[in-house]
Order: C-alpha cells, then sequence, then structure tokens
C-alpha cells in the first residue's frame, strides 16, 4: 500500500523523486491541480491530503485514482496489487488504484474484483443480448404503487453515445432503432429528456430522420430537464448546476414532478446511456412511490448488462438518494421523498397529482 490514514488524513509516498507527480482521480475529476502535487521528501514523494479532499467515490462505489506523471503522460507502474484493490479506467482500458477509507472484507474485494472483471466487457453483436429490450436497455421501472407497464428507462433513442467507440459504433444505430421500436410500441406519451436542453432539440431534431421519438418532439411530449451526471450523483444536497445550461438536482427534481403531474403516461426517462442521470431519477420516482431498496437497486444494476466496458455500483445511486433525501431515504421512503418536496416548495397537490399519474 502507498497510502496511509492517519487521523483525518491520507499519506501517499511514492519511491520516486520525479517533481512531475500528481494525484488525480475521482476527487480531481481525472484532471491535474496543482495542490494535489507530490512534494520531495528524504524517502521519496510524498502527498497529504484531508479525508474531505479526496472523499469522491467513482463507477467502482469506491474512491479511484492513479498517480501520474505529467512529464510522461503516464500513470506510474506501482507494484501489483491484491485483487479488489483495482478498477477499470474504462477511459483508456487500465486500471484504477482504490483507497479504501475503512479496511474491505474479503466479500468486498471479492465483489469489487467479479465487477471489474464484468465492467470490461463488450457486446456489439445482437446476438449477445438476452432480448431487443436489454440491448436498448429499455425497461419499465417498478416497485411499491407504480402503475405496471407505465414508466420506462431507455438508451438515448436518437442521439448517439458510442459512435467512435471503435467496438460499439457498428452496433449503436441497431440498439437506437430498438429504443423507437419499443417506444412505439409501448406508445410513449411523454418523454423526459435529462441530457438535452431545449436549444439542442431545437437544433439537431430538424435534421434528424422521420420516427416516433421526432413525432413525439413535434407534438411538444418531449419534456427537457437537463442535468449532468455529477450534478446527480454528487450534487444531490444542494441546487447547483455543473453547467450554465443545466439546471441544479433541485430544479430538476421540480421540473420532474411538474412534468409528471401536467402530463400524461405512459412516460419514458431518458439521458444519453440510460445508466446515471436515468438511474437516478427513475430511483427517486421509485422511492416516491413506495419501491423497496430491493426494487431499486435491482432496476439500477440491470444497466451493467449492457455490455459497454463499464459498470456503476449501486454504492453511487445509494449515495445520491442518501444527499437528497437523508441516510435513512430506503425506510419509509414515500414519506420522506414527499417531505423533501414540500422542502423545495412544491405545492401537496401537484405532488399528489403527479403521484396519481403515477400508480
Amino acid at each position: 500500500m502507498h497510502y496511509e490514514i492517519k487521523d483525518n488524513q491520507v499519506v501517499f509516498t511514492v519511491q520516486s523523486q520525479s517533481e512531475s507527480l500528481y494525484l488525480k482521480g475521482t476527487f480531481t475529476n481525472w484532471l491535474i491541480k496543482e495542490d494535489f502535487r507530490f512534494i520531495k521528501s528524504a524517502d521519496g514523494c510524498r502527498l497529504i491530503k484531508h479525508l474531505d479532499d479526496v472523499n469522491k467515490i467513482g463507477n467502482s462505489g469506491f474512491i479511484e485514482y492513479v498517480i501520474w506523471d505529467d512529464i510522461a503522460q503516464v500513470a506510474v507502474d506501482i507494484s501489483p496489487a491484491e485483487e479488489g484493490y483495482l478498477f477499470n479506467n474504462q477511459c483508456n482500458g487500465g486500471l484504477n488504484q482504490l483507497l479504501f477509507l475503512h479496511p474491505p472484507t474479503k466479500d468486498e474485494l471479492a465483489e469489487i474484483s467479479g465487477a471489474s472483471r464484468q465492467s470490461f466487457h463488450i457486446k456489439n453483436q445482437k446476438g449477445q443480448f438476452s432480448s431487443d429490450a436489454q440491448l436498448a436497455n429499455f425497461r419499465t421501472v417498478s416497485g411499491g404503487k407504480l402503475k405496471p407497464n407505465w414508466v420506462y428507462r431507455s438508451y438515448h433513442p436518437v442521439i448517439a453515445s458510442r459512435e467512435n467507440h471503435p467496438e460499439l459504433k457498428h452496433i449503436e444505430p441497431v440498439r437506437q432503432a430498438k429504443v423507437l421500436a419499443l417506444m412505439e410500441q409501448h406508445q410513449i406519451e411523454n418523454v423526459i429528456n435529462l441530457s438535452d436542453t431545449n436549444d439542442k432539440l431545437k437544433q439537431l431534431m430538424p435534421v434528424f430522420p422521420e420516427s416516433y421519438y421526432k413525432h413525439c418532439w413535434k407534438k411538444g411530449r418531449i419534456n427537457s430537464i437537463p442535468v449532468a451526471y455529477e450534478t446527480v450523483y454528487f450534487m444531490s444536497d444542494r441546487n447547483e448546476p455543473l453547467n450554465d445550461e443545466e439546471l441544479g438536482f433541485e430544479d430538476g427534481i421540480c421540473g420532474l414532478i411538474a412534468t409528471i403531474a401536467n402530463k400524461s403516461g405512459p412516460y419514458l426517462v431518458h439521458c444519453r446511456l440510460g445508466s446515471d442521470r436515468t438511474g437516478v431519477i427513475c430511483a427517486f420516482l421509485q422511492l416516491l412511490m413506495g419501491a423497496s431498496k430491493q426494487d431499486i437497486a435491482e432496476n439500477y444494476l440491470e444497466t451493467n448488462q449492457l455490455g459497454i466496458g463499464e459498470y456503476r455500483s449501486f454504492r453511487l445511486l445509494e449515495r445520491a438518494l442518501q444527499a437528497a433525501v437523508g441516510d435513512d431515504c430506503f425506510q419509509d421512503g414515500e414519506e420522506k421523498v414527499r417531505l423533501y418536496l414540500l422542502s423545495l416548495g412544491l405545492p401537496i397537490s401537484m405532488i399528489e397529482k403527479a403521484k396519481k399519474h403515477l400508480s
């Protein structure tokens, strides 16, 4: 181990005399930052950070990082770690180091190791999927008082997400065609688009081929509620947008409830992959309607069958919901979400109308 936790600090040490080493990871958004630069010391290079400065988890559900040589433009090769201490770096196919604030159990390490292996899996042939719905990341959102086959989630129906990926670009149009077919099959009435602003849709939709999605857009049934990955996972405790053209988490939730209260179903929720923003928002609706933690986890984790060389831990979703609604949000979640919505200033009549439209 090349880090040690002492009181409220993490001390990183590397056997090197380089002056170009940086710590970068989930906590720096994988950017080089000067206050994460290693300093020469008697035993190599050292960096000391407060726990709060690094406590931001990645797709593994744990803190992820690399020690980066900015001159060589490579991650420093660290002595091999045990299984479970490394996780897929989905940007370059390498491995990130994991930082544990508490000693991991054998079961946790085994789970992490299995998830990392799964995360490298690529599916780029239609026959590798159990159904068209799995290929399209299209499924119903259920649990509690949610009306069966009424709220759906999916991959983005028309804007490609992996068009430049060497292994996935050929299946991308097949995937999106299946989303469009399933939308029409289930007669989706209103779409909640979490990735695109109205201005972007106005710019792009006219040049896209005719489709059921374009039909919905022409009818004013594509409801834009743009939020960022960072916003839903790590800024759900406040109303701060990551980018100027997007919404903060609280405004996004208010827009979601207002849309459902004023528009009819069946509904489809999507972002780009239908994984992160879609996952958090659908889980929020499940909580609102009294779904169990198990229902929420099962629905969220299904996206890991998409086969795009990535993985999402339930710990990501859990942290997002707890930051917004409270640590005990899975205990009587329906009432806790109702109180949360009231705290945002939504009238009880709108909340009840939205719930009626979902039930």
